[in-house]
């Protein structure tokens, strides 16, 4: 069975509370498979005396080998501290009846290890809580703009995005506020812990986010009729999970090895540009070389060529048409409504509107043409227009007679 708890440095004395209490009902703690999922295993319910014991097993650029936390779980295991897994620097015991409550001659030099990753904690969700407010400002702008009708990415990763951000933002404030409360302690036992992370709203944060991140991925090559090859923006994902997975391995092993840690930095900074440019040329590739991926397949028209664009959920259709005899291309999507059309239309609108070279242009024309909306966006031959669930974005010469019938047949009504 598997239970959502996030267990980190602010709450681990209500974790080995949660875990004794679980027992009690037939369930034994088993292994983390993140810091936010625990799997426990179906026993007879008994009574279980658990701890969370902080262990230095590893740091910004050093770590235990496997024969030295051998050697720790040996001792542990001669005190009646049998390790059920760990995470990070929290490992976690299940004790024999008369054990010790602690595997440290002294409190003090657990809790100088706390302090320690609890400084380490708050320098890292500082810089994570300001990278993902960037990202999230710059996700969002495309999820109120309209690229949310070319991609379901922003529409799934702006709230995911959000949500991350306010986890860390919340984690951040947890572990200030906790280090400020027990700055006084002396010992495990006398620090008062976060019932916020330890509660499920909190873990929920992080777990919805993580599913929002796959399901925007995984529709960006999802939907039917997708002008770009799902196998080509899946391959595309690869070099990102390469070098993910890599740098994690590699991290480990740089960690233990006999070096100075100047020397353990330029290592990993070194495969970190390795993999870098690896990806960049595995892309170059991707995009450059790959048989038929270099450009999208046209269609020929008689008197347009036509080429299908990116669409979202929100769309029925997307596609660029270019005039052989007139100079003029359009860009015709299709909305599932009306109301969707509109939207759109609006946004594009806006969007001129904001921008500082074309405000003084936008003009409503909708009077002089024989659609719903018409608006001007710049001050030559750009031009906008909403006809029922088909918003068409025009660069040509919209008073051209010529130009009005080449768009009655794109609208489907000449």
């Amino acid at each position: 069975m598997l239970k959502l708890r996030y267990l980190t440095y602010t709450n681990f004395g209500l974790v080995e509370k949660w875990y004794e209490d679980m027992a009690k009902k037939g369930w034994q703690i088993e292994k983390i498979i993140l810091p936010f999922i625990h799997s426990f295993k179906r026993t007879e319910p008994e009574e279980v005396h658990y701890k969370i014991s902080l262990a230095p097993n590893e740091g910004s650029f050093s770590a235990f080998s496997k024969e030295e936390l051998g050697d720790f779980d040996q001792m542990a295991g001669s005190l009646g501290w049998h390790l059920v897994d760990r995470t990070f620097n929290l490992n976690i015991y299940k004790l024999e009846p008369g054990s010790p409550d602690s595997i440290y001659n002294d409190g003090m030099e657990e809790i100088e290890l706390l302090n320690k990753g609890i400084k380490g904690e708050i320098i890292s969700l500082s810089l994570s809580t300001f990278f993902l407010g960037i990202m999230h400002f710059l996700i969002s702008s495309g999820f109120f703009s309209s690229e949310i009708y070319y991609s379901n990415y922003p529409i799934f990763m702006a709230p995911a995005s959000m949500l991350l951000f306010l986890f860390c933002l919340l984690a951040l404030g947890d572990h200030i506020s906790f280090r400020r409360r027990n700055k006084q302690a002396r010992d495990l036992g006398d620090l008062k812990f976060s019932r916020l992370s330890f509660s499920r709203p909190f873990v929920f944060l992080v777990f919805i986010s993580f599913i929002l991140v796959l399901v925007a991925v995984g529709t960006t090559f999802l939907i039917p009729g997708e002008a770009s090859n799902g196998l080509v923006v899946l391959l595309s994902f690869l070099p990102t999970i390469f070098i993910l997975g890599t740098v994690y391995f590699f991290r480990k092993k740089i960690k233990t090895m006999n070096l100075k840690k100047g020397s353990k930095k330029l290592v990993l900074f070194g495969l970190v540009l390795l993999m870098i440019l690896t990806t960049n040329a595995f892309n170059f590739f991707l995009v450059n070389y790959l048989p038929g991926q270099s450009q999208r397949q046209e269609e020929d028209l008689g008197n347009f060529s036509k080429k299908m664009g990116r669409r979202s959920f929100l769309t029925k259709s997307h596609a660029y048409y270019s005039s052989k005899d007139q100079d003029l291309e359009v860009d015709k999507t299709v909305a599932k409504s009306q109301g969707l059309a509109e939207d759109l239309f609006a946004r594009i609108v806006k969007n001129a509107k904001n921008h500082p070279y074309r405000t003084d242009y936008v003009k409503d024309l909708s009077k002089s043409y024989p659609y719903d909306k018409t608006y001007s966006l710049a001050k030559y031959d750009d031009y906008v227009i909403l006809h029922h669930d088909v918003v068409l974005e025009i660069n040509g010469d919209l008073t051209d007679d010529q130009v009005q019938k080449e768009l009655g047949k794109i609208l489907g009504v000449d």
